[in-house]
């Protein structure tokens, strides 16, 4: 077999990571991190130990992964400024072992540049920028789990500590494992490193699930977004039709339904918990990110089952399958691009502005106080809490029913921090505002509404 074919993927491959590094680039260091990124920086930022971190984490809904791996960067000197090397890092290292896999070329020229991939995971800094590689280990280990499971359930468990999703997908992964091995087919081929490692990373799994319950005394509500608005959106594009939405979904299961009709059980197996945790309890925008690397993922374990029997699909009806996959990556690309470009005009967050508008405040020893989540992002830009109603000496917000921020320190402070989001209440009566204005993207749209209102009293004016 000549070597040219190699050879040429992998002048490709290298010419594909230069520029997706040069974008995902180009972009970070014209981001502004918004309140969620702001919020996982100063919990390692303003905890000294491991079990202080966990301990702040627990209030927030998650898992502690994110916020000891950017512990570890502030250790090592990472300034806040360059947050966003950090997902960067990470997503890299998904793109490389992407190239590993056996997945098409095109799949590989076009993968990187998608939104989740060359955007919401290599610039946003959140722990959706584990997901990506974690998923391409998977990949990497799955056709050899059952030679060598130890490393196809450590790719798992890493999976598991991401999140809550994570943690269902990882759980859909060993439902199958475990239909598996009541099936007599399966039973020569399963090891008993294989059982002892699957009964593991299942107490592993409970483990995480009780790590990750939050206090009695959360006030942070888990609410329930428009599961169909939400998933029509990861297309990246809006539409606001129910019925518009609903076709869409429709033909979108359809496509899945062919693509995976093989071995439609497995993948329903995998899939659908995850989708059935986003319908009935909680789902954004950006958490279809594990959707996205989910499909990915299956077409690339199950595209060379040697169980699967594709022999007998029709080239007149595949081709159209082909080019309906390769137009839905090419809106995925198409949605990077045009985030990439727009993060480098406007900014995402008006973070570092509204930092600087407050400085002299500040330093002059002015009342601040802040009302909701939004004033969170300015906190990095200082060393130390700066708003006078948290009662906590931390930066961050402690989503507990003992630090409530949602009444002021005195009846007239110098300073008010809003959302452009939240009701003008009688309180910001004989406050003048200013207005910071950005555009916080997700695809061709905007996410949600990103204003943020300083209101300053009167006779500072």
């Amino acid at each position: 077999m000549s070597s040219s074919g190699p050879r040429k993927e992998i002048i490709i491959c290298t010419a594909v990571f230069a520029v997706y590094i040069t974008a995902a680039v180009i972009a970070g260091l014209h981001h502004e991190a918004w309140s969620d990124e702001a919020q996982s920086w100063l919990i390692a930022r303003d905890n000294n130990s491991i079990i202080d971190i966990i301990k702040a984490v627990r209030y927030e809904g998650t898992l502690p992964t994110w916020h000891l791996i950017l512990k570890l960067f502030q250790i090592m000197g990472l300034k806040y400024e360059y947050l966003f090397v950090v997902p960067l890092l990470f997503s890299s290292a998904g793109v490389i072992l992407l190239f590993m896999t056996d997945a098409p070329l095109m799949a590989k020229i076009m993968i990187p540049f998608s939104f989740f991939v060359l955007y919401q995971n290599a610039v946003v800094a959140r722990q959706y920028s584990l997901v990506f590689p974690i998923m391409m280990l998977i990949v990497l280990s799955y056709k050899d789990r059952y030679d060598h499971p130890a490393r196809y359930y450590a790719a798992l468990i890493l999976l598991g500590l991401t999140s809550s999703y994570g943690v269902i997908i990882s759980c859909s992964f060993l439902l199958w494992d475990f239909i598996c091995m009541a099936q007599k087919k399966y039973r020569e081929r399963i090891t008993k490193m294989f059982r002892i490692l699957f009964y593991v990373t299942g107490a592993v799994m409970l483990l995480i699930v009780f790590a990750s319950i939050p206090p009695s005394d959360c006030s942070f509500e888990l609410l329930s977004y428009s599961f169909t608005d939400s998933l029509v959106t990861a297309l990246l594009f809006r539409i606001d039709s129910m019925a518009v939405r609903c076709i869409i979904l429709v033909l979108y299961a359809a496509l899945f339904v062919y693509c995976f009709r093989a071995r439609i059980a497995q993948a329903l197996v995998i899939a659908v918990p995850v989708v059935l945790y986003m319908l009935f309890f909680y789902v954004k925008i950006w958490h279809t990110t594990y959707l996205f690397c989910l499909v990915i993922t299956l077409m690339m374990i199950l595209r060379d089952d040697p169980d699967a029997n594709d022999g007998k699909a029709c080239p007149k009806v595949l081709m159209p399958v082909r080019i309906c996959v390769i137009a839905l990556l090419g809106v995925q690309c198409a949605g990077g691009v045009y985030s990439v470009c727009t993060d480098y005009m406007y900014p995402y967050y008006p973070s570092e502005e509204v930092a600087e508008y407050l400085r002299p405040y500040v330093d002059s020893g002015a009342v601040i106080d802040r009302i909701g989540f939004a004033g969170v992002c300015v906190q990095p830009y200082y060393d130390s809490n700066i708003y006078s109603n948290c009662s906590s000496d931390k930066s961050y917000k402690i989503w507990s029913i003992e630090y409530p921020d949602n009444k002021l320190s005195s009846p007239k402070p110098d300073i008010i921090i809003s959302s452009a989001s939240l009701p003008k209440y009688e309180i910001f009566s004989g406050y003048r505002p200013m207005e910071f204005k950005s555009r916080m993207i997700f695809g061709f749209s905007e996410a949600e509404d990103s204003t943020i209102i300083v209101w300053t009293k009167e006779t500072d004016i």
